[in-house]
């Protein structure tokens, strides 16, 4: 059983449309949330999950160019440098996973922003062939600050196909 139901705006008590819905199915914010209700404070979107899909393996002192898109909603994320730029101001979630070329030295991989380092995760040296470094953080930015991963030590991260690299964030709030 399924159920439909058939409306062009969402609106609040008051009169003030929340939502629009297109004739192509496309939904629109028209407001923003308020933040205190769970919200962004803004009501653009704004999310990116790239990856690396060729290209060759990134040496140590270079950024790590992810090189195409499953996601770039509000068009943050640039293939050809591998950065995001934030397109509006507020408090932003960032992940990134790369596996590590050898594990025959430690290898080290950063999230920074404007080329400052705030986060940073390492593989060690171990018995593996490669290690997957993963590396978290939330940073509040203002607008057109740069965020981008980095390759900061080591013998270098794998940057062929199959999807093994990623870098993803989301606008959280404002």
């Amino acid at each position: 059983m399924s159920s439909k139901i058939g409306v062009q705006n969402i609106a609040h008590t008051n009169g003030t449309n929340a939502m629009t819905v297109s004739s192509g199915g496309a939904i629109a914010l028209t407001s923003a949330l308020p933040v205190a209700s769970g919200g962004t404070g803004h009501n653009q979107a704004v999310a990116f999950n790239a990856h690396r899909n060729s290209g060759g393996d990134i040496s140590s002192g270079n950024v790590y160019v992810f090189n195409s898109t499953t996601v770039n909603i509000g068009n943050g994320f640039n293939t050809s440098t591998g950065k995001f730029t934030a397109p509006i101001a507020g408090t932003y979630f960032f992940n990134t996973n790369v596996l590590s070329h050898s594990n025959t030295t430690s290898n080290d991989l950063q999230i920074r922003v404007d080329g400052t380092n705030i986060a940073q995760g390492r593989s060690d040296v171990g018995s593996a062939a490669h290690n997957s470094v993963f590396v978290t953080v939330i940073a509040t930015l203002t607008a057109n600050q740069v965020v981008d991963v980095f390759v900061a030590g080591g013998s270098g991260m794998y940057g062929s196909s199959g999807q093994y690299a990623t870098f993803c964030g989301h606008l959280i709030g404002g």
